[in-house]
């Protein structure tokens, strides 16, 4: 049986690393940072570890591969579906729980499904936790607080700021 991560990470690296950009390191780092935090929630929440990493690794391909941040969830969420689609290693039931997953990611302030949830959590996991002495973004700050509830960790300990 093929290893579909394997194989979805080399075809995203190479994406990536023909990218001429001075933020390779971060790009790299926060993609595979997501992807981390998203195999962990998904065996906390009882979801597919499988298709929470791949919705992890995916979710700022837009972005990475050399396309704007505007409106990069849902540009990403096209190119997810046919990097995918040309691997032919996925269903359409799972490649339409990816898509959507990347597609809502950026709309952290409303309730979606869990791959949606799991894959928005992860996101401001990886942006609160990167660097605990940079501030925590003020949009982020309440699904970070419910998220250290989640892993029971007492929010007196985190030592955190916000920006606006």
């Amino acid at each position: 049986m093929e290893n579909r991560l394997e194989i979805l990470r080399n075809k995203i690296d190479n994406i990536i690393l023909n990218e001429k950009s001075d933020h390779i390191r971060m790009y790299i780092s926060h993609m595979y940072g997501v992807a981390r935090f998203c195999t962990l929630l998904a065996m906390k929440r009882n979801l597919n570890v499988e298709l929470a990493a791949t919705c992890g690794m995916l979710h700022d391909i837009f972005y990475m591969s050399g396309g704007s941040s505007e409106n990069h969830a849902a540009k990403g969420a096209k190119q997810a579906e046919t990097i995918l689609k040309t691997m032919r290693l996925y269903s359409d039931d799972e490649i339409k729980i990816v898509t959507t997953a990347i597609s809502r990611h950026r709309d952290k302030t409303h309730m979606h499904e869990p791959y949606d949830e799991l894959l928005k959590d992860a996101d401001v996991m990886d942006h609160c936790l990167y660097n605990t002495a940079f501030p925590i973004a003020q949009w982020e700050m309440e699904r970070y607080r419910n998220l250290l509830i989640e892993f029971g960790i007492n929010e007196t300990k985190c030592v955190y700021s916000y920006t606006n």
